[in-house]
C-alpha cells in the first residue's frame, strides 16, 4: 500500500463528512479506479503496423447559424483571454461501440449523436495550472506539467468557476447542496459532456483508438503491458497484433506524445478525464447535444490513464466513479462554449444513504488462492462482522489465467452455491475478491445480481499479483446504482506483515469501528 494512498483516505474523510453536514446524507467514502501491473514481459514490443491504424472518416458537419456564431464570437471574446483552445466544428457521429467490438459493454450502446461547436483545451489540465488556480496542488505524482490528479468532481467544476472569474468570465456552473446546475449560455470554463469528448477523442474516426484498432505505449500512456485483446493472448498467443509494451508506471508532461487529428494530446491514457454527466444507460432518443441523466450517484470518466489495460483507453469505454472521489489516475481537460444557448441543465446527486450508529455489517468474499480470504478473517476478527464466503457450484480448478479467462471472454457468470439468508438486515458490505484481469471475478458478478443492495454502503477490497484496483470498483458501481460504493483497500498478494494495521487504518478512515 502507497503512503500516499492513506493521506489522501483521509483528506476525502474530511471532505464527504462536511458534504454530509449540508445534506448529502453520506458518512462513507467512495470507491476509486486504479490500474494494474504484473505485466507479461515474454514477446518484444512492436509498433503497430499501419494495416491496424484505420483512416480517418470524413464527419457531416452541420453549416453554422450566423447569428448563432455571432453570438458565440461574442461570448467567447467576453473577458479577452487567449486560451488557444481548439475550436471544434460542431458535427454527427456514431457514438458508442458496435456489436461486433470485442471487450466492449452492454452501457457502450451505439447511436447517432449531433454536437455543436465548441472550445477545447488541447492537453489535460497540468498541476501548475490547478495550483496556480486553487493554491494547492492535490497530485499524487509531482511535476509542473504533469496532469493534476487526485482530484473530485467537485473539484474540478470548482476549478473551471475559479478560473473564469479569475479571467473576467461568467462562471458556467451553481453549486447547492445536492444540485448542480449548468448555464448553457455562460461563457466560462466547464468540463466536457460525454458526447463532446467521444467526438474530440475519436478525432474524426471510426476505429477503436483515434490511432487505429490497437493500442500501443508509442502512442498511449497505459499499461503497456496489457494491450487490447491480451486476455485471449496471455497463456496461449495467437493474434500477432497484440503486442506489449512500455509500462511508464507513472503519468506523463500533458504533450509528450502525438496529438490526434484535433490537435489534442492525451485523449486515450495518461490520465482518466471526468466529464460532465451523470452516468446512465445512453437516452437514444436524446441526440442532440446530450447532457446526460438528470440524477445519479456516478459521473462519467473517460479515456483512460498510465495504469489502465488496453481495453480501457476504447474511445467507447465507460467509467463511472462518485463524484466525491479522487484518485491519482483521474483527473480532467475544459472546455468553453462555441455556441450559445438559453438552456440551464440541472442535475442532482440521488443518492441519500444514511448509516446507523451501530450499522449490521457483512464480510462477503471470493478467495482463489486464500489471500482474500485471509484479510476478510482478519477484518472478521476486528469487526465482529458476519462472515460469508461467496462459493461455486463448479469451483475453478487449476490455473487461473487459464479458469478465469474463459468465464471472462464469454461473460459467464457461474451459478454459486452459498446464499445470503437474510441480505436486507445488512447495512453495510465489506465485499473482498483477488482482482482479476482489472476487474472482479465473474463470480462476484453473479453474488451482486443476486440481491437488491439499494440503500446499502458496499466497500470492497482487493488482493492482488502487484497491481490495484483496474477498473474493478467502476464496474461495481454501475452493478449497484443505488449503493454507495466506498473507498476501497487493496494489497499485494498475502499483504504481508503490515497487513493488520493497514486494514485498520481502512476501517478507521471508513468510519467503521472495531470491537
Amino acid at each position: 500500500m502507497k503512503s500516499g494512498r492513506k493521506a489522501k483516505i483521509i483528506t476525502l474523510m474530511v471532505t464527504i463528512v462536511c458534504l454530509a453536514a449540508v445534506g448529502t446524507g453520506i458518512y462513507f467514502l467512495n470507491g476509486e479506479r486504479s490500474g494494474q501491473k504484473n505485466p507479461p514481459q515474454d514477446k518484444p514490443a512492436e509498433i503497430p503496423n499501419a494495416d491496424s491504424a484505420g483512416d480517418a472518416v470524413e464527419m457531416p458537419v452541420e453549416e453554422p447559424d450566423e447569428d448563432n456564431e455571432r453570438k458565440a464570437e461574442e461570448s467567447v471574446e467576453a473577458g479577452t483571454v487567449d486560451d488557444h483552445f481548439v475550436l471544434l466544428k460542431g458535427g454527427s457521429f456514431v457514438m458508442g461501440s458496435p456489436a461486433e467490438e470485442r471487450q466492449r459493454q452492454e452501457d457502450e450502446t451505439q447511436h447517432n449523436v449531433t454536437v455543436g461547436s465548441f472550445y477545447m483545451a488541447p492537453c489535460e489540465v497540468t498541476q501548475e495550472e490547478y495550483e496556480a488556480v486553487m493554491g494547492e496542488n492535490p497530485s499524487f505524482f509531482d511535476g509542473e506539467n504533469l496532469p493534476v490528479e487526485n482530484v473530485t468532481w467537485y473539484d474540478a467544476i470548482a476549478y473551471c468557476n475559479r478560473l473564469s472569474e479569475n479571467r473576467g468570465l461568467t462562471p458556467v456552473y451553481a453549486v447547492e447542496d445536492n444540485v448542480v446546475s449548468w448555464d448553457r449560455g455562460a461563457n466560462g470554463y466547464r468540463l466536457p459532456t460525454e458526447a463532446e469528448w467521444e467526438y474530440a477523442a475519436r478525432g474524426g474516426t471510426d476505429t477503436i483508438y483515434h490511432f487505429g484498432n490497437q493500442v500501443h505505449s508509442d502512442y498511449a500512456n497505459f499499461e503497456g503491458s496489457y494491450p487490447y485483446l491480451i486476455e485471449e493472448n496471455y497463456v496461449s498467443h495467437k493474434n500477432p497484433e497484440v503486442v506489449t509494451s512500455q509500462n511508464r508506471g507513472t503519468t506523463i508532461a500533458v504533450n509528450e506524445l502525438a496529438p490526434n487529428a484535433f490537435g489534442l494530446y492525451h485523449m486515450h491514457g495518461n490520465v482518466a478525464e471526468w466529464c460532465f454527466d451523470y452516468y446512465g444507460e445512453y437516452d437514444v432518443a436524446n441526440s442532440v447535444n446530450p447532457t446526460g441523466a438528470g440524477n445519479g450517484s456516478l459521473r462519467v470518466n473517460r479515456g483512460g490513464s498510465y495504469n489502465d489495460f488496453g481495453k480501457h483507453l476504447r474511445s467507447a469505454y465507460r467509467s463511472a466513479a462518485n463524484p466525491f472521489d479522487a484518485d491519482q489516475n483521474l483527473g480532467f481537460r475544459i472546455c468553453r462554449n462555441a455556441e450559445v444557448t438559453d438552456e440551464v441543465v440541472t442535475t442532482t446527486y440521488s443518492l441519500d444513504i444514511t448509516i446507523p450508529e451501530n450499522p449490521k455489517i457483512l464480510i462477503a468474499y471470493f478467495s482463489y488462492s486464500g489471500n482474500t480470504k485471509n484479510a476478510a478473517e482478519i477484518i472478521r476478527e476486528k469487526t465482529g462482522a458476519d462472515l460469508f464466503e461467496i462459493t461455486m457450484e463448479n469451483p475453478y480448478n487449476g490455473n487461473i489465467y487459464d479458469v478465469s479467462q474463459y468465464d471472462l471472454m464469454n461473460e459467464i457468470h457461474p451459478a454459486l452455491s452459498s446464499h445470503v439468508e437474510n441480505m436486507g438486515q445488512y447495512d453495510v458490505i465489506l465485499l473482498g475478491y483477488p482482482t482479476w484481469w482489472a476487474t472482479m471475478p465473474m463470480p462476484v458478478y453473479s453474488f451482486l445480481e443476486e440481491y437488491d443492495f439499494s440503500g446499502k454502503t458496499i466497500v470492497s477490497f482487493s488482493s492482488h499479483g502487484g497491481t490495484m484496483f483496474g477498473d474493478s470498483v467502476s464496474d461495481l458501481s454501475k452493478m449497484v446504482p443505488n449503493a454507495y460504493v466506498g473507498v476501497g483497500f487493496e494489497f499485494n498478494y498475502s499483504g504481508g506483515s503490515g497487513l493488520s494495521d493497514e486494514i485498520s487504518q481502512w476501517l478507521a478512515a471508513s468510519g467503521i469501528r472495531e470491537q
